[in-house]
């Protein structure tokens, strides 16, 4: 297995156990409020302002943005918390997994992964990032997902 094959096969590991993880979390409760909050608590990460890939929030996919994000160190892997909000217009809200990927230099460096559950149209959820990826420090650019 070449090393590409490899992280690719420990990428999908961690989200299918970081969606059932954080599915079970989110179930308490989605935390949702209007949008244009920041996510609360650690050091705010610095985005490289001319990377060679991936960019600053706010970053737009499909029904959901990133309006910020907050990594940190856990364990000597990247966790962190998004800010993200429904642009949607499904009534019952909005739910889905994402998947930030993290750029250092350029270089595709980690993928954090998270949920939301029930967002209403024009409202946030501060969501919580896992990794299984070694942290790095920045600065870093982003790249956001929805895997819905």
């Amino acid at each position: 297995m070449d090393i590409v094959q490899a992280r690719r096969t420990k990428r999908s590991l961690v989200a299918v156990i970081g969606v059932l993880l954080l599915a079970g979390l989110t179930a308490c409760g989605s935390g949702t409020a209007p949008s244009g909050g920041k996510a609360s608590g650690g050091k705010t990460t610095s985005a490289a302002p001319h990377a060679d890939k991936g960019t600053n929030p706010p970053i737009k996919n499909g029904d959901w943005r990133l309006d910020s994000i907050t990594l940190s160190e856990s364990l000597g892997t990247f966790g962190g918390r998004a800010r993200i909000t429904y642009t949607g217009s499904d009534k019952k809200g909005g739910t889905n997994v994402f998947t930030i990927t993290v750029f250092k230099d350029g270089r595709d460096i980690a993928s954090l992964i998270g949920s939301a559950n029930t967002v209403l149209p024009g409202h946030a959820v501060t969501a919580d990032l896992i990794s299984s990826d070694k942290y790095v420090a920045g600065p870093y650019a982003f790249d956001f997902q929805n895997d819905l």
